[in-house]
């Protein structure tokens, strides 16, 4: 008897502790998500053609995302891209790039559904920090410096869709539109300034790889 009271005793314990264990399962819910990705970024404006022979090339780009989850379908989050376009010219200037280096905060909206696809449209907001490839000084002959110009308000939107490779992790396919509004940018050298004088735009083709973290 004394024995079987054991027994039910242990029996009992384990199913309790089975028990909160399932609770835990099913209460984990994804707290933050990462996104490390590269890509394609295509000239729409502004430096497709800036100063008619310094307009970039489709160049690449690379990121991160880091954000949280408001609500099981809403992400708000941090990135920072980093582009770089060859440029279309044939002289000097041709060995040099344009560069983009660019802080947003972001959010996200997931479509979500019984598949492994998620849907999703994004929007950011951010600062612009362009390194262009600019005609300096007063020369015989041509000669350019990559400066860096005044940081400028940027902003876009775009959409996606994330697939599911394991239960926190998958891969991701996005496009995206970038406007800067670097109209008011200047740079300085040798005493000099230059201004930008028009805005720019981008697409950003992106794929990569995004991580789930749970609470």
């Amino acid at each position: 008897m004394k024995k079987l009271s054991i027994l039910c005793a242990a029996f009992l314990l384990l199913a309790v502790n089975l028990t909160a264990v399932a609770q835990d399962e099913e209460e984990e819910k994804d707290f933050m998500e990462m996104n490390f990705y590269g890509g394609l970024g295509i000239p729409a404006a502004g430096i497709s053609d800036w100063h008619d022979t310094l307009g970039a090339k489709t160049g690449f780009s690379f990121g991160l995302d880091i954000g949280y989850f408001l609500k099981p379908n809403m992400v708000i989050g941090l990135n920072m891209v980093y582009s770089q376009f060859s440029i279309d010219a044939e002289d000097e200037a041709s060995e040099l790039h344009h560069r983009l280096y660019n802080p947003n905060a972001y959010i996200k909206y997931y479509f979500q559904s019984e598949s492994n696809f998620e849907p999703y449209i994004k929007a950011h907001i951010g600062v612009e920090n362009p390194k262009f490839t600019t005609l300096v000084g007063n020369f015989a002959g041509n000669r350019y410096r990559e400066k860096t110009y005044d940081p400028a308000l940027a902003f876009g939107f775009g959409a996606g869709v994330f697939y599911y490779t394991a239960d926190f992790s998958g891969l991701f396919l996005e496009v995206n539109y970038h406007r800067a509004l670097t109209e008011d940018s200047k740079a300085e050298y040798g005493g000099e300034e230059y201004k930008f004088g028009e805005n720019f735009g981008l697409v950003d083709i992106h794929a990569g790889v995004r991580i789930l973290i749970g609470s």
